[in-house]
C-alpha cells in the first residue's frame, strides 16, 4: 500500500506543479504583453504630443509673424500720413483696414495662446483701432468747424468800406469845424449843415458793420476754440496710445520668443 501511495503522491505533486507552472507562465506572458502594449501606447502618445507641439509652435510662429506684419503696415501708414501733413480719406481707410487685420490676427493668437502673448496682441490691436476712431473723429470735428466758420463769414469788406466812409466824413467834419473857428464864428451855426447828417449816417453804418464783424469773429473764435480743445484732447489720447503700444510691443515680442523657445512637450 505504501509503495502505491508514494508514487501517487509524487504524481499528483508533479501534475499540480505542471498546472501551476502553466498558470504562472500564462500570467507572465499576459503581464509582458500588457507592459509591451503600455510601452507602445506611451510611445505613440509621446510621439503624438511631440508632433502636436511642433505643429503648435509652427502655427504660433506663422500667426505671430502675420500679426507683426499687420502692425508694421499700420506703422508705415501712420508715418506716411504724418509726412504728408494732410492725410486723405484713402490713407485713413488703408489704416483702418490694416488695424482690422491686426484685430483679426489677434483673435487667432487668442486661440493659439499662450495668454501672455494674447493679452499683448489684443492691447496693440485695440490701441491701433482706437487711433483710427480718434482720427475719424478729428476729421469730423474739423469739417464741422470749417462748415460753421464758412457759414458765418466775417463781413470784412463791408466793415472796411464803412470804416473808410466814416473816417472820410469825420475828416470833413473836423476841417469844417476848424475853418469855422478860424473865421471866429460860433460852431453852433453849423447846425443844419448837410455834412452833419452824412457824418452821422456814416457813423451809424460804421457802428453796425463793426458790430456785425465782431459778432461773426467772436462766434468763429468760439467754434474754433472748441474744435481746438477737442483736438488737443484727441492728441493726448494718441500720445498715450503710442506710449502704451511701445510697452505692449515689447511685452508681445518677449512673450512670443518665450512661447516659441519652449520644447515640444504635451503641455504646449
Amino acid at each position: 500500500m505504501k509503495d502505491f501511495v508514494i508514487p501517487l503522491v509524487v504524481a499528483v505533486i508533479g501534475l499540480a506543479a505542471t498546472g501551476l507552472g502553466a498558470v504562472v507562465g500564462a500570467r507572465a506572458t499576459k503581464f509582458g504583453a500588457e507592459k509591451s502594449a503600455e510601452a507602445v501606447r506611451r510611445q505613440v502618445q509621446d510621439q503624438g504630443a511631440v508632433e502636436h507641439g511642433h505643429w503648435l509652435r509652427q502655427q504660433r510662429f506663422n500667426t505671430y509673424e502675420s500679426f507683426l506684419e499687420a502692425w508694421d503696415e499700420c506703422l508705415r501708414l501712420t508715418q506716411a500720413s504724418a509726412e504728408a501733413d494732410a492725410p486723405g480719406s484713402t490713407g485713413l481707410e488703408d489704416l483702418r483696414l490694416a488695424a482690422d487685420r491686426m484685430a483679426e490676427r489677434a483673435r487667432r493668437i487668442a486661440i493659439l495662446g499662450p495668454p501672455e502673448v494674447t493679452h499683448a496682441a489684443e492691447s496693440l490691436a485695440e490701441s491701433m483701432q482706437q487711433d483710427v476712431k480718434v482720427a475719424l473723429r478729428f476729421i469730423e470735428v474739423t469739417q464741422a468747424a470749417i462748415a460753421e466758420v464758412d457759414g458765418c463769414p466775417i463781413p470784412t469788406e463791408a466793415a472796411s468800406e464803412a470804416t473808410e466812409e466814416f473816417q472820410h466824413r469825420n475828416q470833413q467834419l473836423v476841417e469844417l469845424v476848424t475853418a469855422h473857428r478860424r473865421q471866429g464864428r460860433d460852431v453852433r451855426e453849423l447846425d443844419g449843415h448837410p455834412l452833419l447828417p452824412a457824418a452821422m449816417e456814416s457813423m451809424e453804418q460804421y457802428r453796425q458793420a463793426s458790430q456785425a464783424a465782431r459778432e461773426a469773429l467772436s462766434s468763429n473764435f468760439e467754434r474754433i476754440s472748441a474744435a481746438a480743445s477737442e483736438a488737443f484732447s484727441m492728441a493726448n489720447v494718441l500720445i498715450r496710445n503710442k506710449e502704451a503700444r511701445e510697452l505692449s510691443r515689447e511685452r508681445f515680442t518677449s512673450a512670443a520668443r518665450e512661447a516659441l523657445s519652449k520644447a515640444s512637450t504635451p503641455d504646449l
